[in-house]
């Protein structure tokens, strides 16, 4: 016989507390004691309880904030605060504000965010292919939304660029260009764990599938990507390099080596930023505009929609890269 899930009445008799105790602690509708707080939380994790969907709407109806759980910041180039930004501005606008989590609270940060009753909807960032808190959302029952398409989504929706399209552009490019190698820095084939990445190297791999183009990828550090790329090139082969990270901080380098103007190297850029503005030496680098901001816009309203309109159900939204030079 299947166990029946716990109630909100075997929590607040594990706590020691009154049921109404149990609901305050999880609509945040009355002000609770930090010790009987921490006592009922303890029971929630202990029972495995989860708030049924009446209790979810009620607190929806109040809320106004979106969740946004954000991967750890890095030194890459502010790719991270462009997102955080775009999805605030968003969210502004259809009168919702933001609450920051850490990707590194994982599957519990989501469980002690959806007891606070803060958020009545999510966005994540950052998602492995598979994710553990993909199904600690769904468990909860909010509506969700993924900047990133993990392999299975079996609810809530996602949005991002299109990595395998992007992937087959590169590789397009760099056979265009009569380049003979591919160096793809930024140690893509030890990231295979990440969405983005395990999708842009299906798309790398399918298109350069037949063809001469010989696909290196680079593990190194990505401060060490123009030596590499001498090295590469030594034997006069043609080399194109690319990262999905670090593209900036790579950039920056080549160009300060001269590296950009030697003809047996072509460098193309995952950025929309006009690079002619930074240094005249990066005005042919062909660029792919990511289209960050687009996404981070997208998922907010994909949200809204899934939060207002009746009936909606998830979906996944792909977004096109594009040249900026052609």
């Amino acid at each position: 016989m299947r166990k029946k899930p716990p109630t909100s009445q075997d929590v607040a008799r594990l706590a020691g507390v009154s049921q109404s105790t149990v609901s305050y602690v999880l609509t945040g509708s009355r002000p609770i004691s930090g010790a009987t707080r921490k006592r009922v939380e303890e029971a929630i994790d202990k029972l495995g309880y989860h708030p049924n969907s009446g209790a979810r709407t009620l607190r929806s109806q109040r809320s106004n904030v979106i969740g946004l759980m954000v991967p750890e910041a890095d030194s890459d180039d502010g790719v991270l605060m462009v997102f955080i930004g775009a999805i605030a501005r968003e969210a502004q606008r259809f009168g919702y504000d933001i609450l920051l989590v850490t990707a590194q609270e994982g599957a519990q940060g989501i469980r002690r965010v959806v007891r606070t009753g803060v958020c009545e909807a999510l966005i994540l960032m950052e998602l492995g292919r598979h994710d553990e808190r993909v199904a600690t959302v769904i468990e909860s029952g909010l509506p969700f939304v993924t900047i990133g398409k993990p392999d299975e989504l079996p609810q809530g929706s996602a949005v991002d660029l299109d990595f395998e399209m992007l992937g087959r552009m590169v590789v397009q490019r760099a056979l265009r260009q009569d380049c003979d190698r591919l160096l793809l820095f930024g140690a893509p084939g030890q990231k295979r764990h990440r969405n983005d990445v395990s999708r842009f190297l299906n798309g790398v791999e399918s298109q350069a599938d037949g063809t001469d183009l010989q696909l290196l990828l680079d593990a190194g550090a990505v401060a060490d990507v123009p030596e590499r790329a001498v090295q590469v090139t030594a034997a006069g082969e043609r080399t194109a390099l690319f990262g999905i990270t670090g593209a900036t901080q790579a950039l920056f380098a080549l160009a300060a080596t001269g590296a950009l103007t030697d003809p047996s190297r072509l460098m193309i850029a995952l950025t929309g930023d006009d690079l002619s503005a930074v240094s005249p030496l990066l005005a042919a680098v062909p660029r792919i505009d990511p289209r960050r901001v687009e996404i981070s816009e997208l998922a907010v309203r994909e949200l809204v929609r899934l939060l207002r309109e009746e009936g909606a159900g998830p979906r996944v939204t792909l977004v096109e890269p594009r040249w900026l030079d052609d």
